[in-house]
């Protein structure tokens, strides 16, 4: 998702003393400043900051929003027949997610038994996955060995790549009206997504080199009733209540 010229680069706040060396270390390793806590505390640091406490890694709002860190969260048990998610996958072991986000769907399919490569162009947020990736590790979490992070953009590495399935799930367009104001003030792990990687600009053209790089399928995550991907008619969907799943047959490579 997004792109590192969309927005800002985020500072580094550490939460307490005991943090500040892991703080001080992705600092050095992403190219990030450090903020100081009680610099954070009266305002600075912009609409997002790198967090960083006894959980590891998060993305965290101004003070004045008086919301949590919000981090990746380790790959809940598959519950196989039941997520349409993996109904629109299907059965085959290789995927590549190309707009890896929070790495919901990527934990997902890898607690299912996929091996899955998350794609994430913004160095912060892939940074941010690989240490939550191998915090999970760390702690036994089995789907983690299944999940492997890369920080490139997503087009440049399909380019190179083959994998059964690819699934994208672009930036979903900001909410408008009263309604949606509500809803995104409940979903603060997308608004931050959103301040800290922007829009993403590209997703057509993601479409067309991800069908070429899939061999069985291309999966694309939509609301429910937003228009398909590109302007191209999935093959097949499978719709839920809030989302729906767009099917795309492989493109064959010109030669």
């Amino acid at each position: 998702m997004g792109s590192p010229t969309d927005a800002r680069m985020p500072s580094v706040v550490s939460a307490a003393p005991a943090f500040d060396a892991e703080a001080d270390a992705f600092a050095r390793r992403v190219g990030l400043t450090r903020l100081a806590l009680q610099d954070w505390r009266t305002g600075l640091g912009g609409a997002v900051v790198v967090w960083c406490d006894g959980d590891g890694l998060a993305l965290r709002g101004p003070v004045a929003g008086r919301t949590g860190p919000v981090r990746p969260t380790p790959p809940a048990p598959a519950r196989p027949g039941r997520d349409p998610l993996l109904r629109a996958v299907g059965p085959w072991p290789r995927v590549i997610d190309a707009t890896a986000g929070w790495a919901v769907d990527a934990g997902t399919l890898a607690a299912a038994g996929r091996d899955v490569v998350l794609v994430e162009r913004h160095p912060v947020l892939a940074a941010l996955l690989a240490s939550a990736v191998g915090r999970w590790r760390g702690a036994g979490v089995e789907a983690a060995a299944r999940m492997r992070v890369v920080c490139d953009d997503a087009r440049r590495f399909l380019a190179g790549a083959e994998t059964d399935v690819v699934l994208i799930d672009p930036m979903y367009p900001e909410p408008v009206g009263a309604r949606g104001r509500a809803r995104a003030r409940k979903a603060e792990s997308v608004r931050l997504l959103r301040r800290l990687v922007g829009d993403d600009a590209d997703q057509h053209e993601l479409l067309a080199v991800a069908r070429r790089a899939a061999r069985r399928r291309v999966v694309v995550k939509r609301p429910r009733q937003a228009p398909p991907l590109a302007g191209r008619d999935p093959s097949g969907v499978l719709a839920g209540r809030t989302v729906r799943y767009d099917l795309y047959a492989p493109e064959e490579v010109p030669t």
